[in-house]
């Protein structure tokens, strides 16, 4: 039987090009390299070596064993973290979402409905998750447009519509109601990482400057020590913790309301259909 160890002082030989380099590298002696050797050659039934007075270099067999015994390595190498990737994906729902509010809702329902199973989420384009859940780098995706196509179960699982959030001494505080173009070119607090509602800053809004906080809690201070206006949810005062002090007024342009849709792909339904039962 061929030994890994085996193949490792062979490769190492064929790097170096002799046996007292290789030896040195690989903290043995000589002879007991030289025999290693022999006894691959024993083992593959093979000769490997052109042996000549004070030279020894591959033959064409060891050249061929040397490229197979590299991908072997390669292979045996990668198996311990290939194993442990694999037994985290049996482990781990996969969730791409395009916005940061149905991660409020579906985080506790998975958690509660698959215990055992630990939850990674990504957000991204509507497009890219779909493509993503047909390659398998998602189990479940999250859009803002219903999917289209019979390699798909979906269910609408939450609405959500987009407010400003303005402290009580601005100027529009006792609107009933606001357009993103009555707003536009106000200087503004925000999360960057708000997925397709960064539309709003670049299209509705583009005169606007955008003063970003990743960190929430930070972000929360700043909501409380600022006079600069901000978004806000209407799913927040249900899911997320704000800060007092500010009035919360909706926003009257149609595509500031969408409805999130949860969406597998068909032939997962089965696995996930608790889910879909609690939604």
């Amino acid at each position: 039987m061929i030994e890994l160890y085996e193949l490792r002082q062979f490769v190492a030989f064929a790097e170096t090009g002799t046996l007292s380099e290789a030896a040195e590298i690989l903290h043995l002696s000589q002879p007991a390299l030289s025999r290693n050797m022999k006894k691959l050659e024993e083992d593959l039934g093979l000769t490997l070596f052109e042996r000549k007075k004070n030279r020894l270099k591959l033959n064409e067999n060891g050249n061929y064993v040397l490229e197979m015994a590299n991908k072997l390595l390669d292979d045996a190498d990668s198996l311990a973290a290939k194993a442990r990737d694999f037994d985290r994906r049996n482990h781990t729902i996969t969730l791409g979402i395009c916005a940061p509010a149905p991660i409020w809702r579906l985080a506790p329902l998975i958690t509660n409905i698959f215990p055992h199973m630990s939850l990674q989420t990504e957000m991204e384009q509507d497009a890219r998750l779909l493509t993503a859940l047909e390659n398998n780098v998602y189990q479940l995706v999250v859009t803002h447009v219903k999917p289209d196509g019979e390699q798909y179960f979906w269910k609408e699982c939450m609405k959500e519509t987009l407010m400003f959030a303005l402290p009580k001494g601005h100027r529009y505080a006792r609107r009933k109601s606001l357009s993103f173009s009555e707003m536009n070119g106000e200087n503004m607090l925000l999360m960057p990482d708000i997925g397709f509602w960064n539309f709003v800053t670049t299209d509705r809004m583009p005169d606007s400057r955008f003063l970003t906080q990743s960190d929430r809690f930070s972000f929360n201070e700043l909501l409380l020590a600022s006079s600069l206006p901000a978004f806000t949810s209407d799913l927040a005062e249900k899911y997320a913790e704000i800060p007092s002090g500010r009035v919360n007024v909706p926003i009257s342009d149609k595509d500031s309301s969408v409805t999130y849709y949860l969406v597998c792909k068909a032939e997962k339904k089965k696995g996930f259909s608790s889910l879909f039962s609690a939604l």
